[in-house]
C-alpha cells in the first residue's frame, strides 16, 4: 500500500483533507463505496484506503463524525477532499503541515521511559511547558561553563543529540576525510572544540580577509532578500510522508536548538551567494560552514555558536566579510520568526542537496532526518521566539568582529612587517642594478 500525497487547510468551522491518488482505483461492485474506505475511529483520527493508497492520521484537534463523510473527488487533480466540521468552533488546529506528526501517533519520550500520551492530556502538558525557565535565562546561565555535559554524552558520539558511534568504522577512509573532523570514532567529544579552534586558526588567510573587508561590495549579495513559501510544495509532501518516524530521546534541548541557529546560518549563506538558487558548491558550502556538520560539535551558549558562524565565515568560503556574517545571522533570526514550516523547508532543501552528494548523503543520516522530524515533534514556538530576542541582544551589544578568536592585531602585525621586508629587499635590488650599470 502506498501513502498518497496529502494536505491538510482549515477554516473557522471546518477541517478540510485533501488527498491526490492518481493511480487509484475504484470498484466495479454494486454497492456506493466505490472500493473506498473512509472512517474516523475516533474524534481525532482519520482513516482513508483505496487502492493502492493507505492513509492513517492522528489530528490535532477533534472533529465530528456525522457517519455519511461529505467528500469530493476532482478528476482534473486526481484528488479527494473531504470536509469535517471541528467539534468545537473557532479552534484553531496547530501544526498542519507537520505531516510526518499527523502521520504518526504522539508519544512522550524520556531518557528513562517511552510513556504514550493521550491527546486529552496535551493541553495539560502545554500548560506545563509555559512554567518553564525562559530560554534565554538558561542560557545565560549557561555562559559560565563553555564545557559539555560528560554524564549525558558518550566520550565518542556525534549526531543530532549525540546518538551515533561506531558509524564511519564501517566504511572506507575516503568518507572520514570528507569532514573536518576525520577522526570522529576516535577524538573524544570533549575534544572536538579545542581541535576546532586550532584548525580555523592554521587555515585563517588573513590578506584573502582584508582584501574582502575593504573591497567587497556587492550589492546583491549584501541586499538580497530571503523569500520562503508560505506552504510546503509537492517536494516538501513527498519527503515528509516518506520521512522515517521514531521517537527522540532528547534529555537537554538547548543543544538541539543552537545547532538549529549553526546549520540555518551555513544555509542562509548560501542563499544570499547563490541568490536563492542552490549550485553543485552549495552542498560544501553549507558542510563547510557549519561546525555542527562540519566537526560534529555541540553548543551549550548562544554566543558560542555565533562566533563559530562569524569565524567560519571569515575563513572558509569564497566571500569573508563580517558585515555579510551579520548580515546572515539576520537571515537566521528571519526564518526563525516565520516558524515551525518556514525553518522545515530550509532543513528538506538541505536535506536533497546532501541527498546527491557522494559521502555528504551522511549528514542526512546522522543530523538532517532527525532535525526535521525534530522540528515537528519537540520545537517549540515559545522557544522560537524566546531563542530570537537572545539572538538580537547578543549581536546588537556582544557580538564583535575583535572577539571572534582570530588574532587581528597579532597577524596585522606580522603582515606589516612582511610587507616592509618585501620592500626593502626591493629597494636593496634596485640600489643593487644601479651599481651595476
Amino acid at each position: 500500500m502506498l501513502i498518497p500525497r496529502f494536505a491538510l487547510s482549515q477554516t473557522a468551522t471546518h477541517l478540510s483533507i485533501t488527498i491526490r491518488c492518481p493511480y487509484v482505483k475504484f470498484s466495479s461492485s454494486n454497492d456506493n463505496s466505490n472500493g473506498i474506505e473512509i472512517d474516523l475511529p475516533s474524534p481525532d483520527e482519520f482513516y482513508f484506503a483505496c487502492k493502492p493508497y493507505y492513509l492513517h492520521l492522528y489530528l490535532p484537534g477533534h472533529v465530528i463524525d456525522k457517519g455519511l463523510p461529505d467528500y469530493k473527488y476532482d478528476i482534473d487533480s486526481s484528488s479527494f477532499c473531504f470536509n469535517y466540521e471541528k467539534e468545537i468552533p473557532n479552534e484553531h488546529f496547530e501544526d498542519l503541515d507537520m505531516l510526518t506528526k499527523l502521520l504518526n501517533k504522539e508519544n512522550k519520550v524520556s531518557l528513562n521511559r517511552v510513556e504514550e500520551i493521550d491527546r486529552d492530556l496535551n493541553d495539560e502538558q502545554d500548560e506545563e511547558d509555559d512554567d518553564d525557565e525562559p530560554l534565554w535565562n538558561q542560557m545565560r546561565q549557561l555562559e559560565i561553563d563553555d564545557q559539555p555535559k560528560e554524564n549525558l554524552i558518550s566520550s565518542y558520539s556525534y549526531g543530532f543529540n549525540h546518538q551515533y558511534k561506531g558509524i564511519f568504522s564501517n566504511f572506507d577512509s575516503e568518507y572520514s576525510l570528507t569532514f573536518d573532523n576525520q577522526s570522529p570514532d576516535t577524538l573524544p567529544t570533549t575534544s572536538i572544540r579545542s581541535s576546532r579552534l586550532e584548525k580555523e586558526q592554521l587555515d585563517f588567510n588573513y590578506e584573502h580577509y582584508l582584501v574582502d573587508k575593504h573591497e567587497l561590495d556587492d550589492e546583491m549579495l549584501f541586499n538580497f532578500k530571503l523569500t520562503i513559501d508560505d506552504e510546503l510544495n509537492d517536494q516538501d509532501r513527498d519527503d515528509l510522508k516518506n520521512l522515517k518516524y521514531k521517537k527522540l530521546l532528547i534529555d537537554d534541548q538547548i543543544p538541539i536548538y543552537l545547532g538549529l541557529i549553526d546549520i540555518l546560518y551555513a544555509f542562509a549563506y548560501d542563499q544570499r551567494l547563490t541568490q536563492g538558487e542552490p549550485c553543485c558548491e552549495s552542498p560544501w558550502n553549507i558542510h563547510k560552514l557549519s561546525s555542527t556538520l562540519a566537526w560534529f560539535d555541540s553548543f551549550i551558549d548562544l554566543p558560542s555558536v555565533l562566533i563559530s558562524c562569524c569565524r567560519r565565515t571569515l575563513i572558509y568560503p569564497l566571500n569573508r566579510s563580517f558585515k555579510l556574517a551579520r548580515k546572515c545571522l539576520l537571515d537566521v533570526i528571519e526564518i526563525l520568526s516565520m516558524g515551525k514550516c518556514a525553518i522545515l523547508q530550509c532543513f528538506l532543501q538541505m536535506r536533497r542537496l546532501f541527498l546527491d552528494e557522494e559521502h555528504r548523503y551522511l549528514l542526512n543520516t546522522l543530523y538532517l532526518n532527525d532535525y526535521c522530524l525534530w522540528i515537528q515533534t519537540e520545537c517549540h514556538t515559545k522557544w522560537l521566539n524566546s531563542l530570537i530576542e537572545a539572538m538580537k541582544h547578543t549581536i546588537d551589544y556582544e557580538l564583535d568582529e575583535n572577539d571572534l578568536g582570530l588574532n587581528f592585531e597579532e597577524k596585522s602585525f606580522s603582515w606589516k612587517v612582511n610587507l616592509c621586508e618585501a620592500s626593502d629587499t626591493d629597494d636593496d635590488d634596485c640600489v643593487s642594478s644601479s651599481e651595476e650599470q
